[in-house]
């Protein structure tokens, strides 16, 4: 296709799906073969979902009980977590006694992936080092069972108060929670805590995100793009910095742009020889990008994962398992 025509496809299509043409143009680099798909699987409602807070209750338990409200619960491939079919009951999920008791969260699956990748056990130290609201906290929290320790950092201090309500209502007991800036707690945490575990949910364009924010189809730019890159390669390089040696990382976002998934990654290698990627050992989700645009990452970069709003009817997401060596 010439440059012409590209931009002239560019300009179609951003007009036919209402979007503006620099995303229509970052969906077609990140997904070549499948953007017309993409673009209308973007425009798909998300399906409601739920993690049960085990520490209060058990899968079978809770679907009883909802069941008896109305909702419908559906198998996921996490034995903690349901579709929900809210068709045949008024009463909101937000609003159930359940929820208020902490009996689950409202969390969309791909959400849920990071911690489940990570798979923090009882006993284990974790940083949260991107923690509110406190879906991905909480979730920690019920793999630990009350054993270990998480510390929760967010760095806008008006997100701590949803964080540490979600933290009470959800009855975890061994969390850590203040507001300061991830990037810098080397010298904060160096001498007195060395995580065993780190989840670094990293703040991201939220491109991936477009069923859930429809606004994003207009609202991003290569500057928000490289904002954000800045941000998450100062915190990686924290991450690794402070996690113990032999520990595990999780980095992940909710957006498809390579350049903050695949290029952030690909950079943390290249300066930081300590490092390796683990792969998944459970299936799911797809290889990342070992290059992409012109850019070549490496074949290492097939050890990441990503998922599709087509392909696995979810947000657009991305995983990567770091090991400190």
């Amino acid at each position: 296709m010439t440059d012409t025509k590209y931009s002239e496809k560019i300009l179609e299509l951003a007009e036919r799906y209402n979007y503006s043409p620099f995303m229509i143009k970052q969906i077609m680099i990140n997904f070549p073969d499948e953007h017309l798909v993409v673009i209308n699987a973007f425009n798909r409602q998300p399906r409601e979902t739920i993690r049960v807070n085990t520490l209060k209750t058990t899968p079978e338990k809770l679907k009883e009980l909802l069941g008896k409200k109305g909702f419908r619960l559906k198998p996921t491939q996490f034995d903690y977590a349901f579709h929900v079919d809210s068709s045949q009951t008024r009463i909101g999920l937000g609003n159930t006694h359940e929820y208020l008791q902490g009996f689950y969260y409202i969390q969309s699956l791909a959400s849920m992936v990071p911690v489940h990748l990570l798979y923090p056990e009882p006993g284990d130290n974790i940083l949260d080092m991107c923690a509110a609201p406190g879906s991905k906290t909480t979730q920690i929290g019920q793999f630990l069972n009350q054993e270990g320790i998480i510390i929760a950092v967010d760095n806008k201090e008006s997100r701590i108060k949803s964080l540490s309500s979600n933290v009470k209502r959800m009855g975890i007991n061994n969390c850590i929670i203040f507001p300061y800036d991830s990037s810098q707690l080397r010298p904060f945490l160096k001498s007195t805590f060395i995580p065993d575990k780190i989840l670094l949910d990293a703040p991201c364009t939220g491109s991936g995100i477009i069923r859930v924010d429809p606004t994003l189809k207009k609202s991003k730019n290569d500057l928000n793009i490289n904002r954000m890159v800045r941000i998450q390669k100062k915190l990686l390089k924290t991450a690794i910095e402070i996690l113990k040696p032999g520990g595990l990382l999780m980095y992940s976002t909710c957006s498809f742009h390579y350049q903050e998934n695949e290029g952030v990654i690909a950079d943390a290698l290249t300066n930081n020889r300590n490092i390796e990627i683990i792969e998944p050992n459970e299936d799911f989700g797809h290889p990342g990008f070992d290059n992409i645009n012109n850019k070549i990452f490496g074949i290492e970069l097939l050890k990441t994962r990503r998922v599709y709003p087509n392909r696995d009817d979810l947000d657009a997401f991305f995983y990567c398992l770091l090991k400190k060596k």
